[in-house]
């Protein structure tokens, strides 16, 4: 019995700590544009970690083999933009009027006010941005320099 108490109570500790562990990360690199055994450019996220460098670097190497890559050019490249809009409607009920007298037999108000609603909005736009990479696969004669 002493055992199995043990024995329930590893396991329960087992079993919390691996249901803890988080998914391994899956590396992110894409081809945007790409001519076999000739040249591509390939997309990353702008603060891309080295997992997805190297997936970049395997996928420039398989189009260029048996040759290698050179990269030509890298950077930040806009490839479109993001629109939010936050708005606020405010809302005003308005006052009653008071009867203050008559004029040829027409009620006379004061104070009244029709109740109004105001809106107002701000649009953000952001630029949405990617990493590029062009390279170029080498022919045979050349050299990586």
């Amino acid at each position: 019995m002493k055992y199995l108490k043990l024995l329930m109570t590893v396991s329960m500790i087992a079993g919390f700590l691996t249901s803890c562990q988080s998914v391994p990360y899956q590396p992110y690199a894409r081809d945007v544009k790409k001519k076999p055994s000739q040249n591509g450019i390939i997309a990353l996220k702008v603060g891309y970690r080295d997992e997805d460098r190297q997936k970049a670097t395997h996928m420039m190497a398989s189009n260029c083999a048996p040759t290698q890559a050179k990269v030509i050019e890298e950077g930040e490249v806009v490839i479109g933009q993001e629109s939010t809009t936050n708005s606020n409607t405010s809302k005003n009920a308005g006052t009653q009027s008071t009867h203050v007298g008559s004029f040829l037999g027409m009620p006379l108000l004061s104070g009244g006010r029709d109740p109004s609603e105001n809106t107002s909005a701000k649009v953000s736009t952001t630029e949405v941005k990617e990493w590029q990479i062009s390279y170029e696969c080498l022919t045979k004669k050349s050299t990586v320099k």
